[in-house]
């Protein structure tokens, strides 16, 4: 029996064994994820407490099965150490599989946030600060556009965000070819030479400074704005294109930033800012935002100018439309018939000029009057004038005085209300059908054709003499005539002899003249229709730059 139970306890030991080797191998491998999971995906843990616990139990295990082999009466208990190995196992491997590689789109979408918050992280400053200046270019052009405004906007932001303790802003002036200061802030030591004469007192050198101007190479500040290259100056006192104005304190060179403001590869501008001596000089990284600025600050200014073309351009329109509707009342909408003459006509405006007038007037029984003006300038204003000089027309022709007489009245009570740049000419003249004479004055205007009918040849009328409101002065002198059956009078602006065809050829009073010539014995309308269709043809696809007027006047009887 003993050795019946001696073999039975053996071959327990044996059965034993295996469940227990293999327990041993599962915690060996448990204990082998454990370690990976806890290197390469810790986050997948519950916790640091858990994975302790996992080592405590896998090292309990192990010492387990290490005593269940030592004594072979713990065959259960060596059973349930396999199980709970295998359980600790699967749920080992289950965290693993969390650690494996996710699908490439999650991969990619979540390199992507990362990437992201790394460049929220890093982003370069002259973002956000381009982000500001924008806004607040924007801000500073609403309600009335205003460059100055502009430039001390530009000046502040460029003070702030590179900690200068003062800046200046200077504009070029093309026609003059120097720059001016239009903005000033701060404390700005003078990197030039101030005047000998002006005393070295902050407020008198602040001053000075508000309203320099140098010539395009002149000084520092014109060495940018000529060559459109920024500098830093790091140490104005060892700098040699730097001027130490005195030993005064507030004079002392510090560091300098000298920036072009660019519009594409044209300078319209400089900027400047400074820090005093007793403040660290200017970096590498205070030059690269001080540029960055100042391109932002040129493409501001070029949309200030562009709002501002375009709203003047609005402005022009406007009036241009307007001055139009204002001409086109004054112009008669009709030329009389009468058994004495005839008469024709054509009015070309072109849009924006408005500056001709033309009239036929019947101020007496024994008087026809014809006028054609042409105002200088355009808008509203030329058309203002065009009123006062038709008022002032049609109020002295019913006098008997002759032609130079009503122009010299004309002149004096037109003199002293306009400006200058809204002169006119003005072509008068005074036919009486019963005595068959013309008067004729010219106020600086084109010559009047006179095509005799009896010699077959155009008569060149002409007076010399000032434009209406320019001098009090002035003295005009009349041409007596006396005209015949089938003589034509024609009177007309230079707008219509100086049109310019597409070889850059005139019409010319010659061109006219033919014309004239060649249809003499057509009636004025049809005379007036002639000339335009010939000036037509001449011009072709060529445009128009002043407005074309022509009144013609045949004698019928």
């Amino acid at each position: 029996m003993v050795h019946l139970s001696t073999m039975q306890t053996a071959l327990i030991d044996s059965y034993a064994i295996i469940p227990l080797a293999a327990g041993i191998l599962v915690q060996g491998v448990t204990g082998f994820f454990l370690a990976r999971v806890a290197r390469k995906n810790r986050e997948v843990l519950p916790g640091p407490v858990f994975f302790r616990l996992s080592a405590v139990l896998v090292g309990l295990l192990g010492l387990s099965s290490i005593l269940a082999i030592i004594f072979p009466s713990l065959l259960v208990y060596s059973s349930g150490i396999l199980l709970s190995s295998i359980i600790l196992l699967l749920y080992t491997v289950f965290l693993g599989s969390a650690s494996e590689p996710v699908p490439a789109a999650v991969a990619d979408e979540e390199a992507e946030t990362d990437i992201q918050g790394e460049e929220e992280e890093t982003e370069d400053p002259l973002i956000s600060i381009g982000q500001e200046f924008l806004t607040r270019v924007n801000d500073s052009m609403t309600g009335e556009i205003n460059i100055v405004r502009l430039l001390d906007f530009v000046n502040e932001i460029s003070i702030k965000h590179t900690r200068a303790d003062g800046g200046v802003v200077f504009l070029v002036d093309d026609f003059e070819d120097s720059i001016a200061a239009k903005s000033f802030s701060g404390q700005f030591p003078p990197p030039y030479q101030l005047p000998e004469d002006l005393p070295h007192k902050p407020v008198r050198v602040e001053t000075n400074f508000r309203y320099v101007q140098f010539n395009l190479g002149e000084t520092i500040f014109g060495e940018v704005a000529a060559s459109g290259k920024p500098v830093l100056v790091r140490d104005g006192s060892t700098d040699e294109r730097i001027f130490a104005n005195g030993p005064e304190d507030f004079l002392k060179p510090g560091s300098y930033l000298f920036l072009p403001l660019r519009i594409k590869d044209r300078v319209v501008g400089v900027a400047g800012l400074a820090r005093l001596p007793e403040n660290p000089q200017f970096t590498e990284e205070d030059f690269r935002i001080g540029t960055f600025l100042a391109d932002y600050a040129g493409s501001a200014i070029n949309n200030v100018y562009s709002v501002q073309e375009i709203l003047e351009h609005a402005d022009l329109e406007r009036e241009a439309s307007i001055a139009s509707k204002i001409q086109k009342t004054m112009q008669p909408k009709r030329l009389p018939d009468l058994p004495e003459v005839g008469f024709g006509f054509f009015f070309n405006p072109t849009k924006g000029v408005c500056g001709d007038y033309f009239d036929v007037i019947l101020a007496r029984r024994d008087r026809i009057v014809l006028a054609v003006a042409d105002v200088a300038g355009k808008g509203i204003q030329s058309s203002m004038v065009m009123m006062m000089l038709r008022s002032v027309l049609h109020l002295v022709t019913n006098t008997t005085k002759d032609s130079a007489t009503i122009l010299d009245w004309i002149n004096k009570g037109i003199t002293g209300k306009i400006d200058m740049d809204h002169y006119a000419t003005l072509a008068y003249a005074s036919y009486c059908p019963d005595t068959h004479e013309l008067d004729f004055a010219s106020a600086g205007h084109q010559p009047m054709l006179y095509w005799k009918s009896k010699t077959r040849e155009i008569e060149v009328v002409q007076s010399k003499s000032d434009p209406i409101g320019v001098e009090r002065s002035s003295n005009y002198k009349g041409t007596k005539l006396t005209v015949e059956k089938g003589d034509i009078i024609i009177l007309f602006t230079d707008g219509l002899v100086e049109t310019l065809n597409s070889e850059g050829h005139q019409y010319g009073i010659q061109t006219l003249s033919n014309v004239i010539s060649e249809n003499n014995a057509k009636s004025a309308k049809d005379i007036a229709t002639e000339v335009r269709q010939n000036l037509q043809a001449f011009v072709g696809s060529a445009s128009i730059h002043d407005d074309q007027t022509l009144l013609v006047m045949k004698i019928k009887a």
